[in-house]
């Protein structure tokens, strides 16, 4: 594991109140857990925790955002989760003991709370609200990751470029049948996505825009044409 910022976190910033996963914890509780945790700092693009590490603790996202990575079998990067505050990480380690199965960076300037195993499967047992969610958010972290690998091995490059243009899409507030990205990711963040090349990237937007699918609105991306879209994924 990367050796954390050394900053001291001041106590007033010591919560975990905004904490997704124990928002059934009895206030006593989340204040015994805050004693409990380790209290770190992180820098953008600082290694969290790394693949094969051997720690165990639980991290919650006090402040910040962390980007969760693998890596295929050529060392190319390959994003699995972008997780926000209130969001946190690391539980499986937690749960069986074993080694990490995922990179895990700071985006930016990030404030976590780490809690050591044993304690975190304490909070399990003590409250099994926390632990049914938990395995609902396992549930779908496994819909999820089969997604993803479907995608992988089954479509070409630019097809898993469309796919992540799909993702990332919602439709326009203005109701005129568009979508948007608002903030298009730069290419290399949608090839890290999409396990593809910064080149495939520029190649399959550049494909769509000649086409008039899509076009660009200053920072955003307008999918003129979603359902047309859809079918060059599904060819």
């Amino acid at each position: 594991m990367s050796e954390e910022q050394d900053q001291i976190v001041a106590p007033q910033d010591r919560k975990l109140d905004g904490i997704e996963l124990l928002v059934e914890a009895p206030p006593a509780m989340k204040r015994e857990l805050e004693e409990r945790c380790r209290w770190v700092h992180y820098q953008p693009n600082q290694v969290i925790v790394d693949r094969d590490d051997e720690s165990t603790e639980v991290f919650f996202i006090v402040k910040g955002s962390v980007k969760v990575m693998d890596f295929l079998a050529n060392d190319q990067e390959i994003a699995l989760a972008e997780l926000g505050s209130g969001s946190s990480f690391g539980e499986m380690s937690a749960i069986d003991a074993s080694r990490r199965s995922a990179r895990v960076t700071a985006v930016e300037e990030t404030t976590l709370a780490a809690l050591p195993s044993k304690d975190f499967r304490r909070l399990l047992i003590d409250c099994p609200g926390i632990a049914m969610m938990l395995l609902k958010r396992f549930a779908g972290l496994i819909r999820t990751l089969n997604n993803r690998v479907t995608s992988l091995s089954t479509l070409s490059p630019h097809q898993r470029v469309y796919y992540e243009l799909l993702r990332m899409s919602e439709p326009n507030a203005q109701g005129d049948g568009t979508w948007m990205i608002h903030f298009l990711p730069k290419h290399e963040e949608i090839a890290s996505w999409s396990g593809t090349s910064r080149e495939d990237v520029a190649m399959a937007i550049g494909h769509l825009a000649r086409e008039g699918i899509v076009g660009r609105k200053h920072k955003s991306l307008v999918i003129k044409d979603h359902g047309r879209l859809q079918m060059l994924l599904n060819l």
